[in-house]
This record gives structure tokens, sequence and C-alpha cells, in this order.
């Protein structure tokens, strides 16, 4: 049954803020934190508001997994639709396809095979739901069923066409000797598709104008000879208007982002900067692109775009959160006026309607959690539509603080530390638990995090280094990373615990250690590395064999695929570096190990298969210790279901439990 929360306060008399009609689904908790308020997923994600402004999407828990939920603005007591993603499926992503149509991209179980028959695999989907009549289709789906081989990505979103209420463009890659991205119009309703057009074999992104019916550029990629051409218009006999030649045995760098003013824009990646130019296709001269917005330097940058009519409106980047910065109107004004409205919150924008009378928004903060809200231009009032979790009070969210550090080579290292709500460092040394994130190349913040949130209110310090390699931090942080996969990722993050002890924040007799997926690796690799230092690890979704991990990849993308590329810069070579390889990998060394592990993994985890979890608990069965895995059931790499979450948090409870208190 959905509960709806009503609440009203005016915050601000100059701009009006009214909390009103919590659409989010909610469950009454005990005042005191639980672990079954940690476990639940969001309560409200991905708010949309339609392009006409009538219906409200989101998603929000149901029956064990999450749905849509669309709610009509314009008669509140009218019945609340329920999406349910696919049956055996699980959703990831939402959107309005049209004003009566709600698109999510889901995850369908299924089988691998040839090279991945031993593998899990989930199969994403784009399933189109008519609000009207209630009924759902998978779209391409007959398209996909023709096909002899099985189609893991079930294409891709490529415009909504706006000026057409039945269809969307879609893209479909089709392998028959060589590979061809095609252009389809598919209809909502049936999920039929006609072909629009074909692309070159080499094409990877295009540029449609704002109505999608027309082709404004496109770039062409071969990774076999790193020739990357940037075309102008539709044709694809025309000379290219940009080229420059990689090295094909490295990741490409430039991009093609969008169409301004005639010319194109392009960003260039590996940089400390936000680095854009443009291109005129007439004299195919590059010149830097400039825009008013302050910006610190030193982060990872990206444009923000108007999907609606494809103009760059700003940049995004994260310092300690994820930072929007508009440079075009009305966002530039939107943003403020909500930034002053929710005062204290770091604000987002969302989703907009077509005549820009209504915006969604997210906001949070040290002690808020995260919140949706409606802003309608008429009233001018902003309303919430619901919170992440409702049920923390603010004074039951932990605050995390920058806990910054110099390694043994004198590299700075950022990093996190989230300590039990009300306490400060001068209250240490704490009992802590090390929790190195995924990735590697991917990074921590200060938001709100349902894992770390929990450990902290059971009384641990949380702490979180970013490691050489991790993204966000610059160019110059993430090339550190190359190579240093198994060394010195690692060591960053035993440097980061002995400034923490020496510094009487942590307990050097206390200190247990827990990841996800190479954050999983860490945790097993680190007791390898450290014996004394940790007490023990629990390892989710985690890497144990170097080597597998690297033939699953190979099996599942290709020899020379990208993946295998960037792989080989940050870890190494299967073939070349094999014995480098296992002497990182946990599993050839469990000798060393003297922590109790725990062992937690998804089974239909495909970006790390479960049997890297069963090779490491063989390794732990030969040396006498227990070889139990805690597996998830029906779960992804992402802890996507509730009841995964509640598992883990009540495997950290008892191995915790065990050594820190």
């Amino acid at each position: 049954m959905t509960v709806f929360k009503y609440i009203r306060l005016v915050l601000a008399p100059a701009f009006a803020v009214f909390m009103t009609l919590s659409f989010s689904p909610s469950t009454a908790f005990a005042e005191d934190p639980n672990i079954d308020i940690y476990a639940q997923l969001p309560r409200t994600q991905s708010v949309r508001v339609s392009p006409d402004g009538k219906h409200i999407a989101m998603l929000a828990p149901f029956a064990g997994d999450k749905a849509i939920f669309v709610y009509d603005l314009t008669n509140p007591d009218a019945k609340t639709v329920i999406v349910t993603p696919p049956e055996d499926s699980i959703v990831k992503a939402i959107d309005w396809a049209s004003n009566k149509h709600v698109i999510m991209l889901a995850r369908v179980r299924g089988s691998g095979e040839g090279k991945m028959k031993h593998y899990s695999t989930l199969f994403s989907r784009w399933v189109s739901t008519n609000i009207e009549t209630q009924r759902s289709i998978i779209l391409l789906d007959d398209l996909i069923k023709s096909k002899r081989y099985r189609v893991t990505y079930g294409g891709g979103y490529v415009h909504d066409l706006p000026d057409n209420e039945d269809e969307v463009l879609m893209s479909f890659t089709e392998y028959g000797g060589e590979v061809f991205q095609r252009h389809y119009r598919v209809d909502l309703d049936s999920g039929n598709e006609r072909l629009e057009r074909s692309m070159p074999v080499t094409t990877g992104n295009v540029v449609l104008s704002s109505n999608g019916e027309k082709v404004l550029a496109r770039e062409d990629y071969d990774p076999r000879s790193g020739e990357y051409e940037v075309f102008f218009g539709e044709g694809i006999d025309e000379e290219s208007v940009y080229k420059k030649r990689f090295d094909n045995s490295k990741n490409r760098t430039t991009y093609l982002s969008t169409v301004l003013n005639g010319k194109l824009l392009m960003q260039e990646t590996e940089q400390n900067a936000l680095t854009l130019f443009t291109i005129d296709p007439d004299t195919k001269s590059a010149t830097p692109f400039t825009f008013e917005a302050n910006v610190p330097d030193g982060y990872d940058y990206g444009p923000i775009f108007d999907n609606q009519t494809g103009k760059m409106i700003g940049v995004s980047y994260t310092d300690d959160r994820h930072r929007q910065v508009y440079t075009e109107e009305p966002y530039k004004s939107w943003h403020k006026k909500f930034s002053d409205a929710l005062e204290g919150q770091n604000v987002n924008i969302l989703s907009k309607t077509e005549d820009n009378k209504m915006v969604t928004v997210y906001a949070e903060s040290d002690s808020n959690p995260g919140e949706y809200y409606l802003y309608e231009e008429g009233p001018g009032t902003i309303s919430s539509l619901g919170g992440t979790y409702p049920e923390l009070k603010a004074s039951q969210v932990a605050s995390t603080m920058r806990a910054d550090f110099t390694a043994r080579d004198g590299l700075n290292i950022p990093a996190y530390l989230t300590l039990p709500p009300g306490k400060t460092k001068a209250d240490g040394p704490f009992p802590t638990v090390v929790m190195p994130h995924g990735g590697p190349t991917a990074r921590d913040d200060a938001t709100f995090d349902f894992w770390g949130q929990y450990l902290a209110a059971q009384g641990y310090a949380v702490f979180k280094p970013q490691f050489r390699g991790s993204t966000g931090f610059g160019y110059e942080h993430l090339q550190k990373g190359y190579g240093e996969f198994g060394r010195g990722m690692l060591y960053d993050t035993i440097d980061g615990v002995n400034h923490l002890v020496e510094n009487n924040v942590i307990n050097p007799d206390k200190i247990c250690v827990t990841g996800a997926s190479y954050g999983g690796y860490q945790a097993l690799a680190l007791p390898v590395m450290e014996p004394e230092m940790f007490k023990c690890a629990l390892s989710v979704n985690g890497v144990s064999q170097i080597r597998d991990i690297l033939k699953f990849e190979e099996a599942r993308t290709g020899r020379e695929s990208e993946t295998i590329k960037f792989w080989q810069k940050i870890i190494g070579d299967r073939y070349d570096d094999k014995d480098l390889l296992l002497a990182q990998s946990p599993a050839e060394n469990v000798d060393k190990i003297q922590a109790e592990i725990v062992l937690v993994h998804g089974t239909d985890d495909m970006t790390v298969p479960l049997q890297q979890s069963e090779v490491m608990a063989k390794a732990l069965k030969k040396r006498g210790q227990s070889d139990d895995i805690l597996l998830l059931p029906n779960d992804d790499h992402n802890l996507s279901l509730p009841i995964s979450r509640k598992k883990l948090l009540e495997a950290s409870d008892e191995l915790f439990e065990k050594h820190l208190n």
C-alpha cells in the first residue's frame, strides 16, 4: 500500500517553499536507527516530470525490488500507476519517452552462450509503458528475437522525437561479418521498428537535431588502426572536418560533444581541467571554447546539455559533492533560486517540462541523505516529492569529512572519514572499518552512503581512501594508478590507515576492511600485504584471481576490445605479466592471511563473476578456513535488491562485532 506524507511548511517569504504531498512509498520505522532503514532501497529515486507537466514518475521500493510510480499532477485523487519491471529482471533507469509513455532500462536474467556459457548474464532491454493503457512492451523485441546470436544489449536510446508521440529513435548494433550501427524508429506501443538509417561500420556517436530528424555530425573511430574522424552532416562520403590518429594499444581521448552555432564542440579527456574546443567545418580550424563559470581546477569536468535542445548549458564536477554550474538561462537563475530557497543544501536540476513551467530538483547535505522537489513557476512554490531515507533524523546522519594524507612516495591522497553520529576526532580512537571503493577508476564523496552510514551508526569509524588511480581528482592522480592495481593503490590505503593511527583517530588493534568489486579485491589483498593490521575482512563481489578476471573480460568483450586495453593499462597483460598477476592475486597467497575472511557475492554478477569468490573459498578451505560464501540470489554487481543489502549488513554486524567490539 502506498503511504502519503502531508507536510506544509513555508520556508522563505520571498520565494515560497511548500512541503506538500510527499509521493514516495514509505514505511514507518522506530525512532532509533535499525537495520531495516539502511537495508531498504532509497524511498525515492530518479524523479522525472513529463514533458507536458501532467505527471511525475519516480522509482521507489516495491515487492522486494523497485518499480516506477506515476502520479497524476492534475488530479490528486487519481489512482497511482505502478509499473513493475519484466519478470526476473532488475530496473536500472527511467525516463519519459512521450507525455504518455514512461520507459525503463531493465536487466533481464539469462544464461550465457559460447565463451560466456559458464557465467550468468543480464541482458539489457528497454521497456515502454503506456500510462493510459498500462500496457508494457519490450522495444525492438521482434528484431532482437530474429537474430541467430544472443543479443546482450537491446539497443541504445538515441532520441525521444518530441514531434512524434508514438515513436522514439533507437540504435542497434548488428553483426554480419562486419559490425553496423543502425538507427530505427520504434513504436512505443508495439515495440516494432522500421529502419531510419545505417551508419558506417566505425561510427560510434552521432549528434542529432533538436527534433531528432537530422544528423548534424558523427564521429567514427577504428580501434584497430587508431584512426579517429569527425564528419559534419549526414553524408558518409564527404570529407572529414577533423582527423586524429591514436595509439591503437590505448584508449582514445577526443570525443564529439555536440554542434553549437554551426560548429562542432569537442572534448579532450585525460586533462586536469575541462578542455573543450570547437571545429569550424569550413576552415577545419580548432579554437578553444571558453565560457563564464566559476569552477575550481583539479577535478574531472563534463559539459551539461539541455536534453530537449541539445544546447550546452553548463558544466558538472565533483569536489566532495556532485556540483552543477550553469552558464545559460533559465538554468542559471533556477539553480540560484533553488539554492537560496533550500539554504545549506547542494542542489541539482534533474528534469523540466517543455514550457519550462515545472522543474524537478534533488537536494542533499551533511544532515540530509537526499530529497526530491518539484518547482512550479506559476505559484512560485517548490514542493517535496519525497526523501531517500525520510525515517532518519538529521541527528542520526553521520557527517563525512575530508581526511587527506601523504603517501610514502609523497603523493597527496584525498580521503573521507565518517565518524559515528555526534562524534568528533577528539572522541577517538575508534574501532574502524576501512572501505576502499570499487572501480578502481571511480571515487567516493561526502554524500550519504547506506553501507558506510550503517557502520557509523553502529559506532565504527569508516575510512575511505581515494588511492592513486581514483577518478575525480584530476588526470595526474588517475595516471599515477596505471599499473598499480595490486601495488601502489594498496600501499595508499595502508598509508592512510597508519596516518589515522598516528593521529589517534583509530584504534590500531581494532581495524577491519570491507569493500565491493575492486574494493572487495582490496579487502582480500590488504590482509595478505599487512597481516597484522587487519583483524577481519568482508569482500563483496571481489576479485581474487586476476588472470581469471582478465580471461572473463576477454570472453565477454574480445581480445582487442577497448575494455582489455583499459585493463592492460591498469593491471597488466594476462599473458606477458603472468607471474606479477599471480603474486597480486589473494587466492594465490592465502597462506599469508591471518584475518577472518567473509565472502559475499551476487549470483548474477556479470562484472565480477561468482567464480572469483568460489576460487577464493577453495583456497581458504585448503588452508583450513571457512569456505562459505554468502550468496545474494538473483542480484547483480550493484547490491540492487533490498534483501541483499540486509544480508550484507547482517554479515557485517556479525563479523565486526566479533573483532571490533
